[in-house]
C-alpha cells in the first residue's frame, strides 16, 4: 500500500502538475440569451472553479435570436475562440408557436443546447421557491417574486446578481420542481408546454463546475 503524503502544499501540487506536462482545461460556456440583462446578469453570475461562462444579451427572440447566435458563434470561431458548449437561452412569450419550436429546431441542428422557458425566464426564479404546475401568465411574475423575495424584482440591471445570491441555496429545489413540471409533458410540442422552463439543464451544467 502507497502510504499517503500528509501536509501537502497546493501550490506544490499544481506546479508539480504543470512541471510534468499535465495541465487543467477549463471548460468555455457560450450563452447568447434573449434578455439584455436578466440572463446573462444571471448566468454570469456563476463563478465557477474549472470553467469560463461567456453570457451575452442580444434584445433578439426566436428564430432572429437563434440566427444571431450562430453568427456569434462562427465569428468567435474565426478569431480562434472556441466553446465546449453552446447555449441558447429565450422565452416563448407570446411569440407564434411555429416560430418557437422552429427557434428550437435550428438551435439544435446547429450545435447549441436550448434553455427555453414558456412562457418567461422568471418562471425559473418562481420554482426556487414553489412547486407550480399549470399555466401561470408572465404578467403575474413580477408581483409574486417581489412577494417572495421582499424587495421589488424588476429586469434593471445588478438585479439578478442579487437574486443569485439569494436564490442560490434555493437552486436543488429548484431543479428539482422544474424536472418534476416537465415530467407532465412530453417535449414534442414546447410552444405549447405552458408554464415550464429547461433553464434548468444549463444550471445543472454549469453547477458542476462550482
Amino acid at each position: 500500500m502507497v502510504a499517503r503524503r500528509k501536509n501537502t502544499n497546493p501550490r506544490i501540487e499544481r506546479k508539480l502538475t504543470r512541471v510534468s506536462g499535465v495541465r487543467e482545461v477549463k471548460q468555455t460556456f457560450l450563452i447568447i440569451c434573449e434578455g439584455i440583462n436578466t440572463e446573462p446578469d444571471y448566468f454570469n453570475a456563476f463563478r465557477l472553479t474549472s470553467a469560463h461562462v461567456k453570457a451575452v444579451g442580444h434584445g433578439m427572440s426566436t428564430l432572429t435570436l437563434v440566427q444571431k447566435a450562430i453568427h456569434i458563434k462562427e465569428e468567435e470561431k474565426r478569431k480562434g475562440r472556441t466553446y465546449n458548449q453552446h447555449w441558447v437561452v429565450f422565452d416563448k412569450d407570446d411569440f407564434p408557436e411555429k416560430d418557437f419550436n422552429a427557434a428550437i429546431l435550428m438551435a439544435q441542428q446547429n450545435g447549441f443546447e436550448v434553455a427555453y422557458s414558456n412562457q418567461a425566464f422568471e418562471f425559473w426564479f418562481l420554482l426556487h421557491f414553489n412547486l407550480y404546475q399549470g399555466s401561470l401568465h408572465r404578467s403575474k411574475y413580477e408581483k409574486m417574486l417581489s412577494d417572495l423575495l421582499g424587495f421589488p424584482y424588476t429586469k434593471k440591471t445588478g438585479v439578478s446578481i442579487k437574486m443569485f445570491n439569494l436564490l442560490f441555496p434555493k437552486q436543488p429545489k429548484a431543479i428539482q420542481h422544474a424536472k418534476i413540471v416537465m415530467k407532465q409533458f412530453n417535449e414534442k410540442n414546447p410552444a405549447r408546454e405552458e408554464s415550464s422552463t429547461t433553464v434548468f439543464q444549463l444550471v445543472e451544467e454549469l453547477i458542476r463546475f462550482l
